[in-house]
């Protein structure tokens, strides 16, 4: 959980701030600021989880703070904190819905205590909403099952429609997903979603998040608009976001909450339809089904499995899965501009996958075949300029699916025992290497069951291990050394894989070497 610190008495905020009993209850401290002014926008640019704020400040006090903060985000927390035990204080903040007023002089354990109510409600509201799309995700079978989870909570049957953002990096490529990858979708569309006029239930996947619109009391017109709304607007802050792009599938609007096995299905011909379409697109079930036939579904099927196979250089799967699709568009009946679709769509694919591996194709040669595929009036002209560019596609990136990866991981791991003590991110790494960022992602996990960040950290511990015991060093001092910016976070991580926390480290060493003497 992340916490925004307000407070316009310096020693108080930098107190509150260097908690160390935030670590032990998995929180941290998103940024301070000294009044209302300042937190309002720091709360704009980085949408912390809860807000911790003074009342009496210059600028802007805590109450025109909360009153602001409301407007954009309702559901924040927040906690005031105020010298002065008033009743109009205390009136002001449970009409802004504050979750507790706690007086100052404090100690430390009443804001643990008050964060900590916050948690366990963030975590049954968020228990409640995996459950409700765990059961009613499943079969028809058990809808007597749903409708008493409905009673038992008070919550009514209702219509809904559902939405579906996933990251386009990812789609098809399930073996090669991240957790942390959900936590990217959800940080980057969560501004659209406190927007939302209609509220809402959330659930993760590990590429992307449903989003179910509940509409009790809300006509179909105004829920459908609303939507469609959110969808753009969660594909344009997608869009925002570093190397993030974001495609949005909406559902149908349905009666009832026993109908989300059928909105989760049309949920996945959108994404599935997605393919066709490219990258940051909003796919709503109703268009598309009345615009889909047999033949799309076909040529779909072929643009996916075509692409599966050059992801991995896979030449005469490619040649075998183009004369498949050249016999399906014969037997579908597809027209020129229908071949000819496909045909630019698996060019835009081709040069998508390559991007991805860090190989480019030459800007002319991108243009030629378009060229020629657009002018081509005979299907067979057109399959065999589209293979001569799948297999060319495929020659390169099987080389480097076969060479690469290894020098690759272990350049990697060069620059990290180079400068390991400064800042250093994965894609700064990727820029030296000249890759694409998420193709050595990708690699560094594939080749050594761990990401870019573990390997940095566990090089800063071992590097520290060797500080404590050559170096006279305090063990915060070893930690801001070998690069850790935060001691509560190094101290974790060295616990975690050495086995005892610095100082012990540094004791337990010493004790080996006096006894040894």
């Amino acid at each position: 959980m992340r916490m925004l610190i307000v407070d316009d008495e310096r020693e108080i905020r930098d107190y509150i701030a260097a908690m160390p009993e935030w670590a032990d209850i998995r929180c941290s401290v998103a940024a301070v600021a000294a009044n209302g002014a300042e937190a309002l926008t720091l709360a704009r640019q980085i949408r912390p989880d809860i807000l911790l704020t003074d009342i009496r400040m210059p600028v802007m006090d805590g109450i025109a703070l909360a009153e602001a903060i409301r407007k954009e985000q309702p559901e924040l927390p927040i906690v005031f904190l105020s010298a002065y035990n008033e009743f109009e204080y205390a009136r002001q903040a449970i009409r802004l819905g504050a979750v507790d007023f706690i007086t100052k002089p404090f100690v430390a354990a009443d804001l643990v205590w008050a964060v900590k109510q916050v948690q366990q409600q963030l975590m049954t509201e968020w228990k409640h909403q995996e459950a409700f799309f765990v059961l009613f995700g499943g079969p028809a079978d058990r809808d007597e099952e749903k409708l008493a989870w409905l009673r038992d909570r008070n919550q009514p049957d209702e219509p809904f429609i559902l939405l579906y953002g996933e990251l386009d990096t990812v789609a098809g490529a399930a073996g090669e997903r991240s957790p942390f990858r959900e936590r990217a979708v959800l940080a980057a569309v969560m501004p659209a979603l406190e927007r939302s006029a209609v509220p809402y239930w959330t659930q993760g996947t590990n590429a992307g998040l449903y989003v179910l619109l509940r509409g009790s009391g809300i006509d179909p017109a105004s829920l459908q608009e609303e939507a469609l709304e959110l969808a753009k607007r969660m594909v344009e802050l997608g869009g925002a976001a570093n190397e993030l792009s974001l495609s949005v599938g909406i559902g149908r609007a349905e009666p009832s909450l026993l109908c989300l096995p059928d909105a989760l299905r049309q949920i996945a011909e959108c994404m599935e339809y997605r393919m066709l379409i490219g990258k940051r697109s909003v796919i709503a079930y109703d268009a598309i089904r009345s615009i889909r036939s047999e033949k799309d579904r076909q040529l779909l099927l072929s643009t996916n499995r075509l692409e599966d196979l050059l992801r991995i250089g896979d030449r005469d799967g490619i040649a075998d899965a183009l004369r498949e699709a050249y016999r399906t568009m014969l037997t579908v009946g597809a027209g020129k501009p229908d071949i000819q679709h496909f045909c630019i769509n698996l060019v835009e694919k081709a040069e998508y996958v390559m991007e991805e591996f860090g190989l480019s194709i030459d800007p002319k040669d991108k243009l030629r075949i378009r060229e020629k595929l657009l002018s081509s009036v005979i299907l067979t002209d057109m399959m065999r300029d589209i293979e001569q560019l799948m297999q060319g596609c495929a020659a390169r990136i099987g080389t480097l699916v076969e060479q690469a990866p290894k020098r690759l991981v272990a350049e990697t791991k060069a620059i990290i025992g180079q400068a390991y003590e400064d800042e250093l991110t994965l894609r700064m790494v990727a820029e030296r290497l000249s890759v694409n960022y998420s193709y050595l992602s990708r690699v560094i996990k594939k080749e050594t069951g761990k990401n870019f960040s573990d390997l940095l950290w566990l090089t800063r511990i071992e590097a520290a291990k060797a500080r404590l015991l050559s170096e006279d060093l305090k063990a915060y001092e070893v930690a801001y050394a070998v690069g850790f910016k935060n001691y509560a976070h190094f101290s974790l991580l060295f616990k975690k894989v050495v086995g005892m926390s610095p100082s012990a480290y540094k004791l337990h060493a010493s004790a080996q070497r006096d006894g040894g003497k």
